[in-house]
């Protein structure tokens, strides 16, 4: 079964943005193929817009600029991410749909979607008190599109707060002092289903 190919396409500035906008045009030309694409398309043109932006503010080097548009990066594999989700959906294996929306569609065999295994060496760090901040790091597994971390405060059924990178590691700001969290990951391969390992609990101080 055919699936949005995205890996291989987007690990340089220069073919994330090729493929991203490429993607946006394809999509918008057989609007009646996706009628409610998640995110919307308004939403990639932003994301798109966001990161040409920050392409040009770091080509001076100056090492905010180039954090900010590592930043937008990250934002526009997600949003890429998220909307090869809704055309897999769509498509359901039809190579010829994947292609009407602009992404690559992966070459099919019996094999085409492996489930992620469980995170190994996950930690959770305070690099420095006082800050409210938590450093969330994990081995790096090579065929991962995706990490995805989460947290929320220990004891409170709530929902978890996730965040999407293509990084194996984050940093968590403005979380409340004193408080106790917990903290996981998974990785997102070619089979999206998470496959969470340890959870771990920390005081943020």
């Amino acid at each position: 079964m055919a699936k949005p190919v995205l890996s291989s396409k987007t690990r340089t500035a220069a073919t994330l943005m090729q493929y991203a906008e490429n993607v946006l045009t394809k999509t918008t030309e057989n609007v009646d193929l996706f009628p409610d694409p998640i995110p919307t398309l308004s939403e990639l043109a932003a994301g798109i817009q966001a990161y040409r932006i920050s392409l040009t503010e770091a080509a001076f080097r100056d090492m905010r600029q180039v954090e900010l548009k590592n930043e937008q990066m990250d934002k526009l594999k997600k949003l890429l991410y998220n909307l090869s989700l809704y055309v897999q959906t769509i498509a359901q294996g039809n190579a010829a749909i994947i292609l009407a929306a602009g992404f690559i569609p992966s070459k099919t065999s019996r094999n085409t979607a492996t489930r992620s295994p469980k995170p190994t060496d996950f930690r959770v760090e305070i690099p420095q008190t006082g800050l409210c901040t938590v450093n969330m790091r994990v081995k790096p597994w090579s065929p991962a599109r995706f990490y995805r971390f989460e947290y929320r405060k220990t004891g409170i059924e709530s929902d978890w707060i996730e965040t999407l990178t293509g990084k194996p590691s984050i940093l968590i700001k403005d979380l409340e002092r004193l408080q106790e969290y917990e903290f996981r990951v998974t990785y997102l391969g070619t089979d999206p289903t998470p496959n969470y390992g340890d959870v771990i609990r920390c005081h943020v101080v």
